[in-house]
């Protein structure tokens, strides 16, 4: 006995059902149970295809059309059993009117449910002798004897398709898919006709859509050669590396099914350009350090060849600033760009008071999908009109050649609002003094990593750490804004900004070496509204080597997110978990857009 099928059903947790709403006096009102289902998840998908149920806050006009519609319910249940490998499922559905309201009862016996025996596959007829390597079934994420699942089934099968796309087969077709139950041995047997298409090479890419970008911008990130087999993988490689240059909005690349000569197939790429400038703007406010705004242009195609220049200031009642970068891509080589940044700001902070003015050019290489590596020159100048813990180093200014190194990895699959992946980065920058003024060298390490716990409800949980150094160079051979300070928004939330770490009379020193982390619980609510508790730690060291010895302070707190267009509006409330007296206040909170980190 056989019965072929292929399903796939969502839906809302629920095993019993009750109306929400009075019904008129001239109606039947009933509520609808389901019996003989423990499995919520099962239950659930029930109540979803089930239209008596759907229906059940209107009132059934008789006796006779509910019974009716509860009974074309039978057919929809068994699609779910199916689906869930219980094929030989029986449901009866009576209809108790000695209750009121009235009960639809639906009286469910699963029975067994069936096993994946077998997993077959051929070909369209006349092709029968033709050489295709087929995956296994733990290949497509199947597993023999284990439960009938129609969703895995459905999912092998995409997975089927785009095993021979990664294969040099840009054009598979699945004919037929039979699904054959066994009632005797409750066993179910999958079988797949496939025509995995003919074999091709990727040929010439025509480009379409550009108006002010230059081809050659998008021909230098086509990661193929032509004439090399064909794999869905680069053709997204090249989507990923296209949308990363911020010029388009719309991007479809598709083989073309004709193919030349050669076997190869032609990639048409069709483009739709952006804007190529963008104003910004942005507010926040944070308890300790005061209202704040920035203000922000960037050019993203400033002489055709995806060239970039970005303008940006800002402004807080502790520090202003102006900011200028240009980027100039694909120097020497497609994976490569020159980065020439200068930046300019005036501090009024807790531990001092100055300007400071940084200039550096960066040459950085891709190695890879999320390797990169980069190195380059620098050039710092330090104005301290007043360092208020070392008053005797007031009035001094300090002149800084360097040269900054890094290797950086970087999985996330978002930047601004990071879902899954990590980012690692390794710098390293010696300094030397040009006006007589100590050398020392920069180490520093980023972290950060996120890992999605749930899809329903949407959990992230997002972690990050620092360690930095200053090797080489006295407390007082440092100028006060080169030091390492923590506390604040943007490290140790629930403490005033800078404080955590060395004091001299309540007055943040800095340090010669930091350590701080957070973690994070993002659980995303709904559509628009998120929250995030929070914990986070660390402190600030008066040794360039943190001592072991040495105590950190942490801060724990609640924030909400509210998911905007342009990004999260983030608002956090902290309090310190090592509250010291007369410095430390009950808590701190903070408003800004974009996620913590």
């Amino acid at each position: 006995m056989g019965l072929a099928c292929a399903f796939f059903f969502l839906s809302p947790p629920l095993s019993s059902f009750a109306a929400d709403k009075t019904p008129p006096p001239d109606g039947v009102a009933y509520v609808v149970e389901i019996q003989g289902v423990a499995d919520p998840e099962l239950a659930s998908l029930l109540g979803e295809v089930s239209s008596v149920r759907q229906a059940q806050d209107t009132p059934s006009p008789s006796i006779f059309l509910l019974k009716g519609r509860a009974e074309s319910d039978l057919a929809a249940f068994k699609d779910v059993f199916n689906s869930r490998g219980f094929f030989a499922a029986e449901t009866t559905v009576a209809i108790d009117q000695q209750t009121a309201p009235v009960k639809v009862i639906f009286q469910v016996t699963l029975g067994d449910a069936f096993v994946l025996r077998e997993v077959r596959f051929t070909l369209p007829e006349g092709e029968e002798n033709r050489k295709v390597d087929f995956p296994t079934p733990k290949d497509l994420g199947l597993d023999i004897n284990a439960p009938f699942s129609a969703k895995a089934v459905l999912a092998a099968q995409e997975t089927l398709l785009r095993r021979f796309q990664e294969q040099g087969r840009p054009f598979p077709d699945v004919a037929e898919r039979r699904i054959t139950a066994d009632f005797a041995a409750h066993a179910v047997t999958v079988l797949w006709r496939v025509d995995p298409g003919p074999d091709a090479a990727f040929g010439e890419t025509d480009i379409q859509g550009l108006t002010e970008v230059n081809p050659a911008v998008v021909r230098r990130e086509i990661p193929w050669s032509v004439g090399q087999p064909y794999d869905i993988r680069l053709v997204e490689q090249l989507r990923t590396r296209l949308m990363a240059l911020g010029l388009f909005s719309s991007i479809e690349a598709q083989p073309n099914r004709e193919l030349d000569a050669k076997d190869r197939a032609t990639v048409v790429l069709r483009l739709l350009e952006r804007k190529h400038r963008t104003f910004k703007g942005g507010v926040d406010y944070k308890s300790d350090e005061g209202p704040g705004f920035t203000l922000g242009w960037e050019h993203r195609n400033l002489f055709g060849q995806g060239e970039k220049l970005s303008l940006s200031a800002g402004a807080s009642p502790i520090r202003q600033y102006g900011e200028a970068m240009f980027e100039l891509p694909a120097l020497w080589h497609p994976r490569q760009k020159l980065t020439a940044k200068a930046r300019y700001a005036n501090e009024e902070l807790e531990a001092y008071v100055g300007e400071n003015f940084t200039a550096t050019t960066l040459l950085r290489r891709e190695m890879g999908d999320h390797l990169s590596a980069a190195a380059g020159l620098g050039y710092r100048l330090s104005i301290i009109s007043e360092d208020k813990s070392r008053p005797w180093e007031s009035g001094k200014d300090y002149h800084f050649v360097f040269v900054p190194m890094e290797m950086a990895y970087d999985s996330r699959d978002d930047p601004l609002d990071p879902q899954k992946g990590f980012l690692t980065s390794l710098s390293l920058a010696p300094y030397a003094g040009t006006a007589g003024q100590s050398g020392f060298v920069r180490p520093e390490l980023n972290a950060a990593f996120y890992w999605r716990l749930f899809d329903s409800p949407d959990v992230i949980f997002a972690n990050r750490g620092y360690l930095g150094a200053d090797i080489g160079a006295s407390m007082d051979e440092l100028p006060s804004d080169l030091r390492f300070y923590a506390g604040g928004g943007g490290s140790i939330r629930g403490y005033p900004y800078q404080t955590v770490g060395p004091l001299r009379s309540k007055t943040p020193t800095g340090g010669r070496s930091v350590f701080t982390f957070s973690s994070e619980l993002r659980v995303r609510l709904s559509e628009y509204v998120g929250v995030v508790p929070f914990l986070d730690g660390g402190t600030a060291f008066a040794d360039a080597l943190p001592p072991y010895q040495e105590s950190l302070r942490f801060g724990a707190g609640l924030g909400l997110r509210v998911y905007t267009p342009i990004g999260p509006i983030r608002v956090d409330v902290a309090t310190p978990l090592n509250r010291r007296e007369n410095i430390d206040d009950v808590g701190q909170f903070y408003i800004s857009i974009g996620q913590a980190f």
